[in-house]
């Protein structure tokens, strides 16, 4: 086989709709992606380019590709495979290094597996790439009634926005809403609840609210790092999932966490939750190897 660089969105986006997705990296993007798939396989075109393998007909068997969030920095997407076709390990290692020689040695290149789902391990393991962290998903349908400190709880204030906007960046760098959209968003259906004590701002969550779909989204919560191991997370999310599930005809509440630490995400089984998903992410970068 020969490695090419595919530049044809139609060619490319052909082969994905037909391709073998068991051992494709950030397999969740593509649904995410769907309405403007072909804006990011012409962005990937660009910047880091597409690479393919094909057999002796100039036929693709395999197929790569990254989403560019920083500089030279990347998500690869993949690889995918052509039906039937059962390459080796060594055969897709040779495709990603061709991605990742397109650029410096310090680049990153970040992978994504779903955990229980994916056959991920010998592949990162021959690329030398290490484990970074976990991406949980939990999810309730129970009401575990009231709580403890809800007088420390109330709903953001505008006086209060300085604090909130400095803590919110300081947790979250990428992807995510800023502290200026989650304050512009504020509604119904949108509440920020900030937990005070003190005279001090030391923690916060937000909550999005999508009643037709009877469900709710726990989107950001943290607690200042002066305060940590102190429950006051855990009071912030007692506290909403309480809320949610007496103010609104839902029957679901949903949050994402990014951790190395199982032991501490088994212990949102305390308040309901259990892991719906699990996503192991890895990073690649040649210059430590």
């Amino acid at each position: 086989m020969k490695t090419t660089n595919p530049k044809d969105v139609d060619q490319i986006l052909e082969f994905l709709n037909s391709a073998n997705y068991q051992f494709a990296s950030y397999l969740y993007k593509l649904p995410q992606m769907h309405n403007d798939i072909r804006t990011v396989i012409s962005d990937a075109i660009k910047d880091p380019g597409v690479f393919a393998s094909v057999n002796e007909q100039n036929q693709i068997t395999m197929l790569i590709l990254a989403l560019k969030y920083e500089h030279n920095k990347y998500k690869v997407i993949g690889p995918f495979l052509a039906e039937n076709i059962k390459p080796s390990i060594e055969d897709m290692n040779h495709l990603f290094e061709s991605l990742a020689k397109s650029k410096p040695d310090f680049a990153n290149f970040n992978f994504s597996f779903e955990e229980n789902e994916q056959d991920y391990l010998p592949f990162m393991k021959s690329l030398g790439a290490s484990y970074n962290f976990t991406d949980y998903h939990l999810i309730t349908t129970k009401d575990m009634g009231e709580v403890n400190n809800t007088q420390n709880i109330i709903e953001y204030q505008p006086a209060f926005y300085r604090y909130f906007s400095k803590l919110h960046n300081e947790t979250f760098k990428h992807d995510v809403m800023t502290a200026d959209e989650i304050v512009e968003s504020l509604d119904d259906c949108h509440r920020l609840f900030i937990f005070m004590s003190e005279g001090l701002l030391k923690g916060y969550l937000f909550l999005e609210i999508y009643e037709n779909n009877h469900i709710a989204e726990i989107k950001y919560f943290s607690s200042h790092s002066d305060y940590r191991l102190m429950g006051i997370a855990f009071d912030l999310l007692s506290y909403s999932l309480h809320f949610a599930f007496t103010s609104y005809n839902i029957n679901k509440i949903y949050f994402k966490i990014r951790s190395k630490n199982s032991t501490l995400v088994e212990r949102f089984n305390e308040l309901g939750f259990n892991i719906n998903y699990e996503y192991k992410k890895f990073k690649y970068v040649a210059a430590y190897i």
